[in-house]
Parts: C-alpha cells; structure tokens; sequence
C-alpha cells in the first residue's frame, strides 16, 4: 500500500489522527514519517489535507481547472482564484495551519530594472524615510535607509 501523504513509497506504518472529531488513519512511508516526527509543515499539511472528506459533487475552479480533490491530494492550489472557488473548504485547513483564515504567502517584490527606475525608487523611498522620521518612527526610517542604501549599491554596480 501506498503512503498517504506522498503517494510514492509503500507505506511501513500508521498514524492516527483525530481531525474535526474523527479518528482517521494515515498510512505513511519512512521518510514522511521522519519529516512528520520532526515538524516538517509540508507533511503535516498533506497528513491533514489526507484526512478530508472529499466531497460529494466534486468543485472545480473554472479558471485553471483543478478540482478540490486534487488540491486534497497535492496539498497546492492550482491559481489565485482557487482560494476564492475552494475558501469554504480551505479556511478551517488555514486557521489549523496558519492560525488565521487566509492565505498569507509573500508576493514576490518587483526590483526597478532600469537605472532610472533606481533613481525614481531611491527618491520615494527617501522621502517615505524623511516622513518616518519626522513622525519620530524611526525602526522604519532605518528599514527605509537599509533599501536605499541596497538600491544605490546595485545601481552602482550596474554603472561600472
């Protein structure tokens, strides 16, 4: 038999949860059950997103096609949209995780690619530091002064 949560190796032993009241067990391979001893989030999520009913008309978010028991099985959201087509399912599976019920990932920061776009940035954040000292907050101001700095660094090594 197969584990549980990879899906990949034959699972050697079992696990049993109680998830929302009911007792579920997971069968799991070696290697999951390492990284589930030692607190790895990525397993504990799919042990989790394991325990979960499938339900019985099957959703499918309409932008890229993924449906909730694939999402189930590889614990990863197909778009940005499957968070509003699935939220009724996800939230509870968000606040276990996350402790709050939404998703909270880091969107990826868009570096200015040209040297005026350094320029132009370097300017707004200078004048957002000025403002945060001046509202005496000044752990910002600092924060502010560290990506300046870092920005005319790159800028610099772009000229020479």
């Amino acid at each position: 038999m197969k584990c549980d949560v990879c899906g990949k190796k034959d699972a050697l032993a079992m696990i049993t949860m109680i998830v929302n009241g009911k007792n579920s067990v997971r069968r799991v391979c070696p290697d999951c059950m390492k990284k589930l001893q030692r607190g790895d989030a990525y397993a504990a999520q799919m042990a989790i997103m394991s325990t979960m009913e499938t339900p019985e008309r099957e959703i499918i978010c309409p932008v890229c096609g993924v449906s909730w028991s694939q999402v189930c099985k590889s614990g990863r959201v197909g778009c940005a949209s499957c968070y509003d087509v699935f939220s009724e399912r996800l939230q509870p599976l968000m606040v276990r995780m996350n402790g709050i019920p939404q998703h909270a990932g880091k969107e990826p920061e868009e570096a200015p690619s040209s040297q005026n776009d350094i320029k132009t940035e370097v300017g707004r954040l200078r004048e957002e530091m000025f403002s945060a000292v001046s509202s005496e907050d000044y752990e910002r101001a600092a924060q502010l002064r560290d990506q300046i700095r870092m920005l005319e660094k790159r800028e610099g090594g772009e000229q020479g």
